[in-house]
């Protein structure tokens, strides 16, 4: 390994800091919303546009 090397890891760590991300789960561990919960969404608004 370089010095050349060490010196671009430090500029990529640099470059690339980790952050904070919240997202939501769902109960069945997934990312809200799940498939479940988008089919589930999907036949009340269209139940709901037929009324």
């Amino acid at each position: 390994m370089s010095d050349q090397d060490v010196e671009d890891a430090d500029d990529v760590l640099f470059a690339h800091p980790p952050r904070v991300v919240r997202r939501w789960l769902c109960e069945c561990g997934a990312d809200y919303p799940c498939t479940d919960v988008r089919f589930a969404l999907l036949v009340k608004s269209s139940a709901e546009a037929g009324e």
